[in-house]
């Protein structure tokens, strides 16, 4: 077995699936809000709350991070396509409101 596989655990695989998943989840939304341009059923709170809340997490990972010197680079994917997913939304709604 390649030393890369030895290194990875169980549970930190655990967590890039875990994340992609995540991450990916919220593509449909846009491509869907893109092609339509429908954002109706978007509310104000959710997005603005979300956006946010995956921005400050965000910040939190990252300066956590940098003073432990270690990288979560699953939840830095996660979290990254989630804050340019989510404001897109929200620039959305209120472009095509």
């Amino acid at each position: 077995m390649h030393k890369f596989f030895k290194k990875i655990s169980f549970f930190k695989s655990l967590g890039w699936f875990g994340n992609i998943i995540l991450s990916i989840g919220v593509i449909p939304q846009v491509i869907q809000t893109w092609e339509t341009k429908d954002v109706s059923s978007f509310n104000w709170s959710f997005l603005l709350m979300w956006a946010f809340g995956v921005l400050f997490t965000f910040i939190y990972i990252l300066e956590g991070d940098l003073k432990s010197g270690k990288r979560q680079y699953p939840l830095w994917l996660n979290y990254l396509v989630n804050i340019v997913a989510t404001f897109y939304l929200c620039y959305a709604k209120i472009l095509y409101s």
